[in-house]
């Protein structure tokens, strides 16, 4: 509860009834909040208006939807529509009213509680301090905050308050991007990256993918109008690595090549980053990451030769062991991290926890894991395609780059925890779960698509089917089971539905990437695996297909680089 200073208009207030009245009796009383309590994290703010005579005076009930919303909708909910009691000395009769929040300043302050700590935008405070915000700012934080307290909470407004609040956000900042000066402004840059917040908050279709995937592509733009200017800031610089990062994401997960000045502009990001002894560490690995996405795409596109291509990937992946040595053993305690045995405990795989000093070392780390993941990935189908290896050699490679796959899966797994809150105290908890949430979903993914390939293909058909039963089959499917879990606590706990998505990918009705290996899958299908020779559909693929036809089942899709599993739309 925040008590604002109502003393002038009370004063006037009281002159007015004066002069009507002459008050019988003189009593002192105080404010009191009710017995029962408010939900945990929720603040209830006080009303911005100084003018208004009471708490209750300028309350307006529940907006019908279709109604334009403004600053002064009100929320009424079950923990949101508490009285107040003016509670009088010597056992007089509390008289009661009702006051109630604010959706503004509601959705405000629960993203503030929530998207902003200590290593994450604290800056916004700072904006938001300012006489006037950004106006297009503003509206993308009410989006978010809302939308993300809607989420876990189930606010009878909060959906659709938080649409609108996104629709006119939206509105203002097409405006903001035509002009050749706001355009590069940080806060600019902010309503891009939040607006496709958003979109992970209430993914629910492919549309919401689509979207993030629109958003990504105008942060790229906005990134190159604002040019190596936006370095002069240590907000311009931390938008910047942010936002390349989101970026690379994309070009990876879609095959593209990344954009070439996210990596020309480094010397000078370098030269103007007095904080660069601490982001060392994680520019090096996103100049890696930037290396593989080129060349992945050019593979995919077969612009290089197969040989050429599988040369890149390997340096790739040698760069990336010797920067995991250098890290752990040369940049500070910051980077380091050990790892802990504890108790058995359902937010903890196999009873293993990674211990981290604080941020940004758990999502840099994981990071470095889930390409890693993709780089073996591609060195594994890369090597079947080439003729010239032996039935040995090619036996011995594909030992080693599961091996590392298996190894990267139970680093994902130990470092899961402190993202979600869930390490052991007095070990580092991330201060905000939903974003450390955010950074998680694809390293819980791809660390998924590892449990799965070692499932090999009919037990995959079976945990499509009964995922809950897998856990009784083998160590593979307790393992995709327990990251399954993860991706649905980070939908229904933390609010972030996009997380929903992506489990429902592991178990076979949204997109996987074609280069999946079961490992049960030289013993009945050969070597034609990952993406063949001619570009088509790998020799696995076509043979789950057949079965599932056989079975009077949807075959697999094809479409975009990906498959398609199955249920139709």
């Amino acid at each position: 509860l925040q008590i604002q200073d109502e003393s002038e208009s009370v004063k006037r207030k009281a002159i007015r009834q004066k002069a009507q009245q002459t008050p019988t009796t003189t009593t002192t009383c105080f404010l009191a909040p009710p017995v029962s309590e408010t939900p945990n994290g929720i603040l209830t703010p006080a009303s911005t208006n100084s003018d208004s005579s009471s708490g209750s005076d300028d309350t307006i009930d529940l907006i019908k939807r279709g109604n334009p919303w403004t600053d002064s909708a009100s929320l009424e909910t079950g923990g949101f529509g508490q009285s107040l009691a003016l509670v009088c000395p010597g056992g007089s009769t509390p008289l009661s009213f009702s006051m109630r929040p604010l959706a503004a300043e509601v959705a405000t302050t629960h993203f503030f509680n929530q998207f902003t700590a200590n290593g994450h935008w604290e800056f916004l405070r700072i904006f938001q301090r300012k006489d006037r915000i950004d106006p297009c700012l503003d509206l993308a934080i009410r989006a978010c905050g809302m939308a993300s307290l809607d989420n876990v909470e189930h606010i009878s407004i909060g959906r659709d308050y938080a649409r609108t609040m996104y629709v006119e956000a939206l509105g203002l900042l097409n405006a903001a991007l035509r002009d050749p000066e706001r355009s590069k402004t940080d806060e600019s840059l902010l309503a891009v990256a939040m607006l496709g917040y958003y979109e992970t908050l209430v993914c629910d279709s492919r549309e919401s993918i689509q979207s993030w995937k629109a958003h990504i592509a105008g942060a790229t733009q906005l990134l190159k109008i604002r040019g190596p200017a936006q370095f002069r800031s240590p907000v311009g610089r931390m938008l910047f690595r942010e936002t390349r990062a989101q970026v690379m994401i994309h070009c990876i997960w879609d095959d593209l090549e990344p954009p070439s000045f996210l990596w020309d502009w480094q010397d000078e990001l370098k030269a103007q980053s007095e904080e660069w002894h601490i982001a060392r560490p994680a520019d090096e690995l996103v100049e890696m990451c930037f290396d593989f996405a080129k060349v992945r795409a050019r593979v995919e596109r077969r612009t290089i030769p197969d040989d050429e291509g599988l040369a890149a990937v390997n340096d790739i992946d040698r760069r990336m062991v010797q920067w995991s040595i250098d890290t752990l053993t040369h940049s500070g305690d910051h980077w380091r991290y050990t790892t802990l045995e504890v108790p058995d405990n359902p937010n903890i795989w196999n009873g293993l926890v990674h211990i981290y000093r604080g941020n940004p070392a758990p999502s840099v780390w994981n990071t470095f894991r889930s390409i890693r993941i993709l780089v073996t990935r591609t060195q594994e189908w890369l090597c079947r395609r080439l003729p010239f290896f032996t039935p040995a050699e090619r036996a011995e490679q594909t030992a080693y780059f599961r091996q590392v796959r298996r190894q990267m899966t139970d680093d994902i797994c130990a470092g899961t925890p402190p993202a979600l809150g869930h390490a052991p105290s007095p070990t580092f908890n991330s201060p905000a779960v939903l974003i450390s949430a955010y950074g998680l979903i694809w390293p819980l993914f791809f660390a998924g698509t590892c449990a799965l390939e070692r499932l090999g293909t009919t037990k995959w058909e079976a945990f499509r089917q009964a995922p809950a039963h897998a856990p009784k089959s083998s160590a593979a499917g307790a393992q995709a089971a327990w990251l399954l879990s993860r991706l649905e606590h980070i939908s229904t706990v933390v609010g972030l539905k996009w997380a929903a998505g992506i489990a429902a990918a592991l178990k076979g009705d949204f997109t996987l990437h074609t280069d999946l290996m079961p490992d049960d899958i030289e013993a009945t299908w050969g070597l034609e695996i990952g993406h063949n020779a001619t570009g088509g559909t790998p020799g696995w693929l076509r043979r789950m297909q057949e079965l599932r036809r056989a079975r009077g089942e949807l075959p697999l899709v094809m479409s975009g680089g990906k498959m398609a599993f199955g249920e139709e739309r």
